[in-house]
């Protein structure tokens, strides 16, 4: 698993823990912060892939714009109703700077869009709502240690972190609607891994020892 670049260090180690399922608090790394803009959904996705400077949540959106629209007959199945919308949400103006509550990156609806453009293991530790999402289309690579894992957790649902998983970490239960449009070729990406359901009730005693980073703001 890739780690993201560190740049400077929270004074406060339990800033975001609340945000996460309890029971994954004991799999968990660093928290890393990033700018709150609108953006910042598409920035956890940029830093996640080594992408974390000033234009790397464009091309974040960019990107997933581009997927939407080569694969238009995909993302009308998959997303039904709210296909125009979270076509609409990921459109990035060249000019644009923030994002208006309408283009925020939201989970659990652009899961599947954001692993199958980006081709990585997207997992979502919000509390309430942990899943994995997996790309749809393309062949996983051989290693395992080659498959980029990017967490990711919302904190009042007006905040997106980005959460280092440790190695080996177990991951949270498939999105169902995975299952129901993945081609053949992508069914290997779900293999060698440790899937499971969140236990109701674990200890949060890790939170005092996650320590939450900041990145440089734009």
């Amino acid at each position: 698993m890739r780690r993201a670049s560190r740049r400077t260090q929270s004074g406060s180690n339990m800033a975001y823990s609340h945000c996460l399922e309890p029971d994954w608090l004991p799999h968990v790394d660093v928290i890393i912060d990033v700018v709150s803009d609108g953006n910042c959904g598409y920035r956890c996705i940029a830093s996640g892939l080594g992408l974390a400077d000033v234009d790397g949540w464009r091309i974040v959106r960019r990107r997933m714009y581009d997927e939407i629209i080569g694969y238009e007959y995909l993302w009308r199945e998959v997303l039904g109703s709210s296909f125009e919308l979270i076509k609409n949400a990921v459109h990035c103006p060249e000019k644009q700077e923030g994002a208006s509550f309408k283009e925020w990156l939201t989970l659990p609806d652009m899961g599947l869009l954001v692993s199958t453009a980006f081709n990585v293991i997207l997992v979502n530790l919000s509390h309430g709502s942990a899943s994995t999402f997996l790309p749809l289309r393309s062949t996983p690579t051989s290693s395992l240690h080659n498959r980029l894992i990017i967490a990711m957790a919302n904190e009042r649902n007006i905040h997106w972190v980005m959460v280092q998983l440790r190695v080996n970490a177990p991951l949270p239960s498939l999105y169902p609607s995975w299952d129901r449009y993945v081609e053949d070729c992508a069914k290997g990406w779900r293999d060698g891994f440790v899937f499971r359901d969140i236990a109701p009730i674990a200890t949060a005693d890790h939170e005092a020892t996650i320590p939450v980073v900041d990145l440089d703001t734009p």
